[in-house]
Parts: structure tokens; C-alpha cells; sequence
């Protein structure tokens, strides 16, 4: 394989990886944020005087749990493709060495 082949594979999967480290960022980010909210809402559930008030904390706590659990997910298979990205540069970048030799 010509060495200018195996650098733009490099190259691309490098910014491949710089991308999913930037998403995995900020998805938790937004899930540590959504936690906090969780935290606010619980504690301001103690102190609701109504029944409309209560009810409407408690919805909001249960969307923001299936938006964590959304992120979740997303976070998983975000972390799998930059497990096997990786490799495939690791695997790349000793093709390298070995065609430079």
C-alpha cells in the first residue's frame, strides 16, 4: 500500500476520532446537566404545595430520565466506534511504520 494512501486513511480516522471525542463530550455534558435538573426537581418536589405542581415535576423528572437513558445509548455505541477507530489507526499507523522501513 503507497505510504500517501496509508496517511489520508490516517488522516481521515484521525478526524474521525477527534469527532466522536467531541460527541461523547457533549453528550455528557447534557447528560450531567440533565442530572443536575433531576437533583433540582426532586428537591423541589419535597416543597410543592400542590397536587398540579407535584405532578408536573414529577413528568418533567420522567422525560428527563428517558432523555439520560437516549444519551445512554447514544454514548455506547459512540464509545464502541471509537474503540474500533482506534484500532483501525493503530493498525494503519504500523502499516505505516512498516512500509517507511
Amino acid at each position: 500500500m503507497a505510504i500517501s494512501f496509508t496517511r489520508s486513511i490516517i488522516t481521515r480516522l484521525e478526524k474521525e476520532i477527534a469527532d466522536l471525542q467531541k460527541l461523547v463530550r457533549e453528550h455528557k455534558k447534557k447528560r450531567d446537566h440533565m442530572l443536575a435538573q433531576i437533583k433540582q426537581l426532586q428537591r423541589d418536589q419535597k416543597l410543592s404545595q400542590s397536587m398540579n405542581d407535584l405532578s408536573s415535576k414529577i413528568s418533567r423528572e420522567v422525560k428527563l430520565k428517558k432523555a439520560i437513558d437516549e444519551i445512554d445509548g447514544i454514548l455506547a455505541q459512540s464509545t464502541k466506534q471509537l474503540a474500533e477507530k482506534q484500532a483501525r489507526l493503530a493498525e494503519q499507523q504500523q502499516k505505516q511504520e512498516q512500509s517507511a522501513e
